[in-house]
């Protein structure tokens, strides 16, 4: 029977790279709740889960001729999935930056010499937290923000997959963020925001 299914799916993915609306159905259909269900464990919410789902499978139809019917089709959404999920959340940590710096400049003057004390202690208290940070994870993270490799360079160096490139980058920020934000809640956005963009950069 699963030998069966195997076949079925092989089949509609061929049909699919041939523009098959209706293997496409087939295959949404048949992998939309597992997706989903991936998208809502690291995204916490409802709606962006149901989001990143609609993207995936939009990016699936845009890109049906590099589909590979020997490989892995769930893996492949997962992949992607989980892909744009970590450059939504790098781009909301820059978007929030942004307001947040734009709206405290606009309203106070900033000490520009405690406002540098201050950075240098962060910077201090940054580097002491990515040196807590499991070993793997660790390596990826320095070698994509201090060395500046791709994804896929680190990959092709780490001897890793690239989607085990990104989900590292993307549990260190998740970290980094969430430990700063306990550490330095008290702090003026123009510091915290300034300095925790530079490491989020994507």
């Amino acid at each position: 029977m699963q030998q069966c299914s195997h076949r079925q799916e092989k089949s509609h993915l061929i049909r699919l790279k041939q523009g098959s609306s209706v293997s496409f159905e087939w295959l949404y259909h048949r992998y939309q709740p597992k997706l989903y269900a991936f998208c809502y464990h690291l995204t916490r919410a409802k709606p962006d889960a149901e989001e990143v789902v609609q993207q995936v499978f939009v990016k699936v139809w845009e890109t049906r001729h590099r589909i590979d019917p020997e490989r892995s089709f769930s893996a492949y959404l997962i992949h992607i999935g989980r892909h744009i999920i970590y450059n939504k959340t790098a781009q909301r940590v820059r978007d929030f930056a942004f307001q947040e710096y734009f709206s405290a400049t606009t309203t106070q003057q900033s000490n520009v010499t405690q406002e540098q004390i201050n950075l240098r202690s962060l910077e201090n208290t940054l580097h002491s937290l990515v040196q807590k940070l499991p070993f793997m994870q660790r390596k990826v993270f320095l070698l994509s923000r201090n060395d500046g490799l791709s994804n896929q360079e680190i990959a092709n160096r780490l001897q890793l997959s690239k989607s085990t490139v990104e989900n590292h980058i993307f549990s260190a920020l998740k970290t980094l963020k969430k430990q700063l934000s306990k550490h330095y809640s008290y702090l003026p956005f123009t510091i915290f925001y300034r300095l925790l963009a530079q490491f989020i950069d994507a």
